[in-house]
């Protein structure tokens, strides 16, 4: 994918290529090519900071383990945003206005054992997303991730006429930071390929269906992002997804149902062979998030 684009996945890269993320390297270690549903991959073990403005701090400003620390309890510094000042606050995620009381859950920050994470800066942030465009791709995981992102920044922009939501009914939603020609987006696609479940709306179905070797309905939209972050995961979680040969509008379409981890794998071929051959790899970054905790009781 080149020298600035890798897969990541929940902490793992693939491939041994070196990457530059947000003045980040990351060297990685495994083989070239992603092997899903096994575990050949390179795991992120050494991180190096490039540039001044991280500002990190420990016995070495040069390397540091980001994943090897724990969780700490901030009422100082944390939570980074309020839920009730944030206008773009999805009622899905509202937690403290539909009556959950235990909020401590916001001050844990993640402290690294060998060196000190930089605060949170939105204004940093918008300069580096400025006349850039990241979008989130996937399902309601990482649609929290992006409301999330959206609040964080929304704080920095005081002039209420330099900030909107842009969304027309499809499967794209745009925040626009309008001062920094920069645009944070989610994608509704939560199996990355084509399926039943596309509509942002309605799509808890009976029945899951997936073209899984059709993308470009979906993936037209993503085309020209500078950064893209992707995650599909729970909603292959079922023993058996039926899988078409076909299109939905077709009556002779071939259906058959394929073993979970199959499909998921067969899917994920679709998504990273349209990747290398549509994406820009020396403009677009690509990350990639596989299984997460469910946001459910």
């Amino acid at each position: 994918m080149g020298e600035n684009a890798t897969y990541i996945e929940a902490g793992n890269c693939v491939g041994k290529k070196k990457i530059s993320q947000t003045g980040i390297k990351v060297n990685c270690n495994g083989g070239e090519k992603p092997t899903f549903g096994s575990h050949n991959m390179g795991i992120i073990n050494k991180v190096q900071y490039t540039s001044v403005d991280d500002m990190f701090s420990g016995d070495s400003l040069s390397e540091c383990n980001l994943f090897s620390g724990k969780w700490v309890f901030d009422n100082t510094s944390y939570p980074l945003y309020k839920e009730k000042e944030c206008k773009f606050m999805s009622d899905q995620l509202a937690c403290n206005k539909f009556g959950r009381e235990d909020l401590s859950y916001q001050n844990w920050r993640w402290q690294p054992h060998h060196c000190d994470l930089p605060r949170f800066n939105a204004t940093r942030l918008l300069e580096r997303l400025r006349n850039k465009r990241m979008v989130f791709v996937g399902d309601s995981l990482n649609r929290g991730q992006w409301v999330s992102m959206v609040c964080l920044l929304d704080s920095s922009i005081q002039d209420p006429n330099l900030k909107f939501m842009n969304y027309n009914g499809s499967n794209l939603i745009s925040f626009k930071a309008v001062g920094y020609n920069a645009s944070i987006e989610f994608y509704w696609a939560p199996l990355l390929v084509e399926s039943n479940s596309d509509d942002p709306v309605n799509h808890k179905l009976p029945e899951r269906i997936v073209r899984s070797q059709s993308i470009e309905k979906h993936a037209r939209f993503w085309t020209d992002a500078d950064i893209l972050v992707f995650n599909s995961y729970l909603w292959w979680r079922r023993p058996h997804i039926k899988v078409l040969w076909g299109s939905f509008e077709d009556k002779n379409g071939i259906y058959k149902e394929v073993e979970m981890l199959r499909s998921y794998e067969m899917a994920l071929k679709t998504w990273s062979d349209w990747l290398e051959i549509q994406v820009d790899r020396a403009k677009t970054q690509l990350f990639f998030i596989s299984m997460s905790p469910t946001h459910e009781r």
